[in-house]
């Protein structure tokens, strides 16, 4: 199958579905990566295209731990909703280039607007890259003839997340940790931003919903509930 993961910012993929792509890559899928914003909000010591730089170079040795195509959209962080239209051309013309089977992405109730903004914008371009008219710059990329699945990752923290399909990535924790890992700057950014380790929280999230699975460590989704997107079949790995 061909996978499309779609996230807002350099390491929220790994965070949130790291293990989930490690699984899929493992079972044989062509897992795309794409990222809408660069990442140039990231840190206090370099500037935005200093830091924007070093997270593309992160992200991509990230991707490449797993196999999957690395795509970065470009917008700068906190930009994503200024760039709604221009955003769902891009994400529109990415589809229509991977032909996804399903798309993972962010749900619609995250803690800050740029992850929010980036689920209605993929779910705005699933529909646009079907649209024999809808403006693109690739017009080499014929128009996608199908709806696809999407599945929504878990908020950040976990917090208003009531996931209903699990994936055990109990095989692949160590993985998702080296895929995470990759993102040395942000690692760094974020002891000083929000006084945490990451690396530590996203592997307790996941060892949280494996003890609720009686398993080792879990990813949760949720499904895109409108017309065209219920999948008729298990997507996810089990």
């Amino acid at each position: 199958m061909n996978v499309l993961a779609i996230g807002c910012h350099p390491d929220d993929l790994e965070i949130c579905a790291g293990g989930t792509l490690a699984k899929c890559a493992k079972r044989g899928d062509k897992v795309t990566m794409c990222v809408l914003g660069n990442g140039s909000a990231g840190h206090k010591v370099y500037s935005k295209e200093e830091i924007a730089a070093i997270r593309l170079e992160e992200a991509k040795n990230s991707a490449a731990i797993i196999g999957a195509e690395y795509i970065n959209l470009g917008v700068d962080d906190m930009f994503l909703r200024a760039n709604y239209d221009l955003l769902v051309k891009r994400v529109s013309d990415v589809i229509r280039k991977v032909k996804p089977d399903f798309i993972i992405t962010h749900g619609p109730d995250e803690y800050m607007v740029d992850h929010s903004i980036t689920h209605t914008i993929v779910f705005d371009a699933s529909m646009a890259a079907t649209v024999g008219h809808y403006p693109t710059d690739h017009p080499e990329y014929p128009v996608f003839e199908k709806f696809t699945p999407i599945f929504m990752m878990e908020n950040t923290s976990l917090i208003n997340s009531f996931p209903e399909i699990f994936v055990d990535i109990t095989d692949e924790i160590d993985t998702k940790m080296k895929m995470y890992e990759c993102h040395k700057s942000q690692i760094e950014w974020l002891k000083v931003h929000d006084n945490t380790d990451n690396a530590i929280s996203i592997k307790a999230y996941a060892r949280t919903r494996g003890l609720q699975c009686d398993t080792g460590y879990v990813e949760g989704f949720n499904i895109c509930k409108q017309a065209h997107h219920l999948p008729l079949k298990r997507y996810l790995p089990e």
